[in-house]
């Protein structure tokens, strides 16, 4: 690994890490200022942010990673194209979940009905949906120090407003935490602009839109965005059902166990899309490659689960008694899927490289809507406790799926001639 790439790797897991531990702080900080029914309605607002931000990127951000290289002398049509059309996508994709809530939910339709948070909610997604536009092209130029610096100022933002904000506006912590993201995203946004700028001072933003070479990033990007779509699609829809089905507080609860539970799930996605990158440049490889990912994963997975299993309550108790009685099973349950999510990460890395992205699409949403189906049923009907339980059981079925594909897959892969 040049040094380049190896400086660019650090400053991307360093903006991972950062970003995590802001965010948790973030929340920790709002658990602590606002009732959880507030707290709950405002994380099923992100989420469902969230889950807006990465229907609107449509596959272009990988698109720009895979075709910068070429147009790196004269990227002006490149990235105007791929800003105008993201930006353009995301204002479309906020408005459409904001007349869906409007019309279906009774609890987030309150996003809707305030124009001060429906305005929020559509700039929050065009923020974000910039954001991992300029995270993309920070990876194309292997420039993983900006996306450390951007993260840190978006993560700044998101907790200090509430702090300063909070005594002045008491009943309207929703507000203030829906606030302070969009101001965090307009932060990073800015930020991002200044970067690009010195990065490359050739290029001059313009609006353009040409449709054949928009046509031509979804081209390029979209198999892989459906499949990271079904991959992550779930998790972000999580908190939207259950504040809608259940209670904001439910969510409140959901929310804080989850996010804690995706620390650990972070190992094996990292070690899913190292696989990826070694099963597509040296396939003959994949056999030991797949073993010793799926060692990593697992032996890091496990002690970090371990970890959070020992330290639940204390870890949610951070955030507040009612937390810790509430999320402490819960999130002792989740992050046991770690075992069969390493198993999935390593078979979606495998068909990637193989090109078996339609048959890991169709698995991954069955799946997905198994899981999300099983997991709302059981939390409406028994509880928390039970909904991290039934999310559990679906994702070892998924796992064991995932183990005998990879049984088959694996020894084809390596017969086949890199890519």
């Amino acid at each position: 690994m040049n040094p380049a790439t190896l400086a660019s790797s650090v400053g991307l897991i360093a903006g991972r890490a950062a970003s995590m531990g802001l965010g948790f702080l973030a929340w920790l900080v709002a658990a602590r200022l606002f009732a959880p029914p507030e707290v709950g309605l405002a994380s099923g607002a992100v989420a469902a942010m969230m889950l807006c931000v990465q229907l609107a990127v449509f596959g272009i951000g990988s698109a720009v990673i895979a075709l910068f290289p070429r147009e790196r002398e004269a990227p002006g049509p490149l990235l105007n194209n791929a800003f105008v059309s993201v930006v353009l996508l995301a204002i479309a994709t906020g408005v459409a979940f904001l007349a869906v809530a409007r019309a279906l939910f009774s609890e987030l339709d309150l996003i809707a009905a305030v124009p001060f948070l429906a305005a929020s909610f559509v700039a929050m997604t065009v923020f974000g949906a910039v954001n991992v536009l300029m995270d993309n092209l920070s990876i194309a130029q292997r420039r993983g120090d900006q996306v450390l610096v951007r993260n840190i100022a978006f993560g700044i933002a998101t907790l200090a407003i509430p702090l300063a904000l909070a005594s002045s506006f008491p009943g309207h912590g929703a507000w203030l935490i829906l606030a302070a993201w969009t101001a965090a995203g307009l932060t990073a946004c800015l930020i991002g602009v200044l970067q690009v700028r010195r990065s490359l001072p050739r290029y001059r933003p313009r609006p353009s839109l040409d449709t054949r070479l928009v046509g031509g990033l979804v081209r390029v990007g979209l198999p892989n965005w459906a499949l990271t779509m079904t991959e992550r699609g779930p998790a972000l829809l999580m908190p939207v059902l259950v504040t809608e089905l259940i209670s904001p507080e439910a969510n409140a609860f959901w929310y804080a166990a989850w996010m804690m539970a995706w620390v650990v799930m972070i190992i094996p996605i990292s070690v899913g899309q190292t696989l990826f990158a070694e099963a597509a440049r040296e396939p003959e490889q994949i056999p030991d490659a797949t073993r010793h990912g799926l060692i990593t994963a697992l032996g890091l997975g496990l002690a970090a689960a371990l970890a959070m299993i020992l330290l639940a309550r204390i870890a949610l108790g951070l955030l507040g008694a009612p937390y810790a009685e509430a999320g402490e099973n819960a999130l002792r349950l989740l992050v046991l899927t770690v075992v069969p999510f390493s198993l999935i990460q390593a078979y979606y890395a495998i068909c990637r490289a193989g090109g078996r992205l339609r048959e890991a699409t169709i698995a991954g949403l069955i799946f997905g809507v198994c899981a999300v189906g099983a997991a709302i049923a059981a939390g409406a009907l028994l509880g928390l406790t039970q909904m991290a339980a039934a999310w559990l059981a679906v994702q070892l079925a998924a796992g064991a799926w995932a183990g005998i594909r990879l049984r088959r897959l694996v020894p084809e892969m390596a017969r086949r001639p890199a890519a």
